[in-house]
Order: structure tokens, then sequence, then C-alpha cells
């Protein structure tokens, strides 16, 4: 029961955090609209276990309480991923930019 408390506290608090950083323009519609997904579902995991029961079912996994760490998982997977192919994006733009500024500095001299 204290636990049920504690996420819904810290999900009410999130959706507060989410939607201040979407008028502020911090975080896209896209981001916005996976974590409150995101929140959503733990909070529907922790008030409705049985729901994760069935659904663990007919996936075919034996531990239910396993589901949700399998889909974390895989989650995480998927934003390292994307994360990864970011900061290369932003490598090879930063070396084009440095590339830039030392032809500039080249011709200054």
């Amino acid at each position: 029961m204290i636990i049920q408390w504690l996420v819904l506290i810290l999900v009410v608090v999130m959706y507060f955090k989410l939607l201040a950083d979407l008028k502020k323009d911090k975080i896209s519609l896209k981001k916005f609209l996976f974590w409150i997904f995101v929140w959503f579902a733990l909070s529907v995991i922790v008030f409705f276990p049985q729901a994760i029961i069935a659904l663990a079912g007919l996936v075919g996994i034996q531990r239910p309480q396993d589901l949700p760490i399998y889909v974390s998982i895989i989650i995480l997977f998927i934003l390292m991923f994307k994360i990864g192919l970011k900061i290369e994006r932003i490598e090879q733009e930063i070396t084009k930019i440095v590339k830039i500024v030392a032809l500039k500095e080249i011709k200054k001299k």
C-alpha cells in the first residue's frame, strides 16, 4: 500500500515536470508522449499487478514480475542505440565545424 502511494506521488510530480518542460520547449512532443506513457505504464503496473500477470501469460513468460524488467531492458537498449547515433552525428558536425574554422584561420594568415 505504501509503495502505491509513493509511486502515485512520483507519477504526479513527473507529470507536472513534463508539462512544465513541454511549455518551456525543453522537451519535444514526441519525448513528452513517450515519458507520459512510461509513467502511466508504471502506475498501471503498481495499481493493477494482475494486468502484468495476464500479459506475461500471453507473451509466454513464466514469472510475471520478470516482464517489466525485460521490457525495461529492451527500452534501455533502444534508447542507448538512439543516443549512440545522436552522439555520432554530433561528432561529425563538430568535425565539420572544426575543419571550417581551421580553413578560415589558415586563410587569415
